[in-house]
């Protein structure tokens, strides 16, 4: 029956025999009155709503879902059940296209903060750079979870174009966001993020925590190190690698 059952006298040669007992009994015949008109015992008659009430229900079930927006199932799911679902997409690239353009739009207009959390943690799942210009406002969001989980995803995306973003994000409220944005400016900072990192620690040692600081600590030497094709980090394996054999 699926979702587009027709339960009418008009579609009488297309239903099932409970479901002729049903049409009586929405007209407001009683279960005895059935029972004469359709000349079956009481127990039948019984028998027969039960089973129309269930196939109704289920086929409404069924339109309820069918109607379903894919996002909305999408938030339905559990984690690994998401990322099983984005794998999945990235097979077929004209679905993922479609999904990422309603992921989109969903963002825009989604007000219910939990559902906004999922949505955004996906468009890191994806890396694609697109969602920046969506994402980029998002980091000043009223609500720290949402900045948090925007500067996660933005730190996935990690793109130079979230520089400045990132930047910004060292001074945010939230703990874990300020790691996040450490971590993040470890592959897309510069020579100033380092400077921002050094002054951050030389003032914030104290009272700042230590999972933080010591995220700004790699931030910078990975900055020191892994920029500039490498070349720093080359002269100083190097002068160790020359110490050492002076030793040996």
């Amino acid at each position: 029956w699926g979702i587009k059952m027709d339960i009418s006298w008009s579609n009488i040669d297309n239903l099932d025999d409970y479901f002729i007992t049903y049409l009586l009994y929405n007209e407001s015949k009683t279960v005895s009155q059935i029972s004469k008109i359709r000349n079956i015992p009481i127990a039948d008659v019984n028998d027969h709503l039960i089973k129309a009430k269930l196939e109704i229900k289920s086929a409404n079930k069924q339109k309820v879902e069918s109607s379903k927006d894919i996002l909305d199932k999408f938030l339905e799911l559990g984690k690994d059940s998401r990322l099983e679902f984005i794998e999945a997409l990235s097979l077929d690239e004209e679905k993922e296209l479609n999904f990422k353009r309603e992921l989109y739009k969903r963002i825009l207009r989604e007000q219910n903060a939990d559902d906004l959390i999922v949505l955004i943690w996906a468009t890191g799942e994806f890396r694609d750079e697109r969602f920046l210009k969506i994402l980029h406002p998002l980091t000043n969001h009223r609500h720290s979870d949402i900045r948090r989980i925007t500067y996660s995803a933005i730190r996935k995306i990690s793109s130079p174009k979230s520089k400045l973003v990132l930047e910004k994000g060292l001074y945010d409220p939230n703990p874990q966001t300020r790691q996040y944005c450490a971590k993040a400016l470890a592959k897309v900072g510069d020579d100033k993020t380092v400077e921002i990192l050094q002054r951050l620690i030389d003032r914030k040692k104290i009272n700042e925590k230590e999972y933080v600081i010591r995220a700004y600590n790699e931030a910078i030497l990975a900055l020191k190190y892994l920029t500039a094709g490498g070349e720093a980090l080359w002269r100083h394996i190097k002068h160790y690698t020359v110490l050492e054999q002076m030793n040996t």
